[in-house]
């Protein structure tokens, strides 16, 4: 072999080695990035402790005028700010609850036309605590509009839900302003924070229509009306999709325990016809004021006549009672608000640390 030859092998061989080294070394690195970007499945596991259950009403998007209005007291009570409200979220993923589906906890059986109703355990991830969330009288009242809420729920230019107010200049879009638009944010930031899609219950009334439309009959006459449902079935349906649930408030939160039986009927009358056309069914039913109706059976059982399954009041937040015969099932929930700041604040018992959420300059405290 000529001395030339024999160069060109030793220099075709060590291409050839030199490919085959590049090419192992970039498979071991591409594995080894594999191996890096494999998330691990948490293990899921029955919880075996009690169901927390907590509501909001709609956030306050500018407290300087809710807080500083004729109605500041009221406000100041029973709300929380935008800004309050995203802390909230923030604390209690942190300490490590997670949201779950209000239909994953019943199931609801017909035997020979006999409704039983039984309480499920929720799987959640191994060291999770499981967490129901609702909203209510998300239906944008002219009162709470005036007051620095936002004015009602929209569907953008890219299919997503968004919050809307009218300003001088034509309205604006807002993400960060509103109860339902803040809580999609932080779980698009923080996915596990939700599990298996689960967002939270809507509890609307209707007599000042629902979800920021005027869908209420007495303004039926007024131009656009059925505009205004047409765009309140399509914000309803969006936010189904994105794995919000409705409840009834009743129709016009009266205190059912009170009113004449008339009047109780009068107002589910007006849910099913007004509401129901727009929010589709539901078997979830709070009482408005948490008033319950359990003792009163003739009203009771009308509400169970009409398919509702679960109800909704006013308590400790925890724990469930499922009611004779197995018929239906009782939640209380909580009431996270300056009503809860307040009372809570101080005490070993709150949920999260309130000074850290607070919006202490707004509401006057020190």
């Amino acid at each position: 072999m000529s001395k030339i030859k024999f160069i060109k092998h030793i220099l075709v061989c060590f291409l050839f080695f030199s490919l085959v080294f590049s090419c192992a070394t970039s498979k071991n690195v591409k594995d080894s990035g594999n191996e890096n970007n494999k998330k691990t499945e948490p293990v899921m596991v029955y919880y075996e402790g009690e169901l927390l259950n907590i509501f909001f009403h709609a956030v306050i998007a500018r407290p300087e005028i809710a807080f500083r209005g004729s109605r500041r007291d009221h406000y100041r009570e029973w709300f929380v700010t935008a800004d309050e409200y995203k802390k909230i979220l923030n604390e209690l993923y942190l300490q490590d609850y997670v949201l779950v589906d209000i239909k994953e906890f019943y199931t609801v059986t017909y035997t020979n036309k006999i409704k039983t109703i039984k309480a499920n355990k929720l799987l959640v991830p191994q060291g999770k605590r499981p967490l129901i969330l609702s909203v209510d009288d998300l239906s944008y009242y002219d009162t709470n509009r005036r007051n620095g809420t936002v004015h009602k729920l929209v569907i953008d230019k890219n299919g997503s839900i968004a919050a809307w107010t009218d300003t001088p200049s034509g309205g604006e879009i807002s993400y960060d302003l509103d109860i339902i638009t803040i809580t999609e944010d932080f779980i698009k930031k923080h996915p596990d924070f939700s599990i298996r899609g689960a967002k939270g219950i809507i509890a609307p009334t209707g007599f000042e229509g629902v979800l920021g439309y005027r869908t209420q009959a007495n303004n039926s006459k007024s131009d656009g009306y059925k505009k205004e449902i047409e765009n309140a079935v399509k914000v309803a349906n969006k936010l189904k999709e994105l794995g919000w649930r409705f409840a009834s408030h009743s129709y016009g939160h009266l205190d059912m325990p009170k009113v004449t039986m008339t009047a109780f009927l009068n107002d589910l009358d007006s849910w099913d016809k007004e509401v129901k056309p727009i929010l589709g069914e539901t078997d979830l039913y709070v009482y408005p004021y948490g008033a319950a109706l359990e003792k009163q059976e003739e009203k009771h059982k009308v509400l169970r006549d009409r398919n509702y399954n679960l109800f909704f009041g006013v308590g400790n937040g925890y724990g469930y009672k499922i009611g004779p015969r197995s018929e239906y099932i009782y939640l209380t929930r909580r009431n996270i608000d300056g009503c809860y700041f307040r009372l809570f604040r101080n005490s070993d018992k709150k949920l999260f640390d309130i000074d850290k959420v607070m919006d202490k300059q707004n509401r006057g405290i020190k």
